[in-house]
Order: structure tokens, then C-alpha cells, then sequence
């Protein structure tokens, strides 16, 4: 029983909840990592590098994920309501990409 005050959470909730893994990343992170890796080889024709570029970024996603498992859900969504125009009085107070 959880304590005045206290909020006691369900492993098998949690478990439920969470976003599909991959080696221990969302598959969006490992789709993203696939991707950067593949742009990088096909600029540099360098396959170590992309296995080490792909390596670090892996880490990095899996820590990441290790915190917050949907990250790239959240920083997607933060990207898409707050990228504004930093010239928008330039064009009449209205986003210059802005098809209205």
C-alpha cells in the first residue's frame, strides 16, 4: 500500500506503456540514426566511419531512451509549435514560409 501522499506506479503499466524497442531505442531513433548514417556514407564512401558515427549515435539514443523513452516524439512535437520565423516583421507580421 502506497503512503499518504505518495503516488505508487505498476511495473506492468509502465511496461504497457512504453513505446516499442529496438536494441534499446524507439524505432523513430533508430530510423533517424539509419538515416543520418546513410547520408554520411553516401557524402564520405567511408563504411568505419559510419559504423562509428552510427555506434555513438546509438549511445547516445539509448541513454536517451533510457530517461525518456518517447524523446524524439516529444522534441518532434516541440519543434513543430515553436519553430516561428525570426523575420517575421519583414514580411508583414506573417511567417515568410507561410502559404497565407
Amino acid at each position: 500500500m502506497a503512503e499518504f501522499g505518495k503516488i505508487e506506479t505498476n511495473l506492468v503499466f509502465l511496461a504497457l506503456t512504453r513505446p516499442a524497442m529496438l536494441l534499446g531505442v524507439t524505432y523513430a531513433w533508430f530510423t533517424v540514426e539509419g538515416g543520418l548514417a546513410m547520408v554520411y556514407f553516401i557524402n564520405t564512401s567511408d563504411f568505419l566511419g559510419v559504423f562509428g558515427g552510427a555506434v555513438a549515435m546509438h549511445i547516445v539514443g539509448y541513454m536517451a531512451c533510457a530517461q525518456e523513452p518517447r524523446f524524439i516524439e516529444l522534441f518532434k512535437v516541440r519543434a513543430e509549435t515553436n519553430s516561428k520565423c525570426k523575420n517575421k516583421s519583414f514580411h508583414g507580421n506573417t511567417d515568410s514560409y507561410d502559404l497565407y
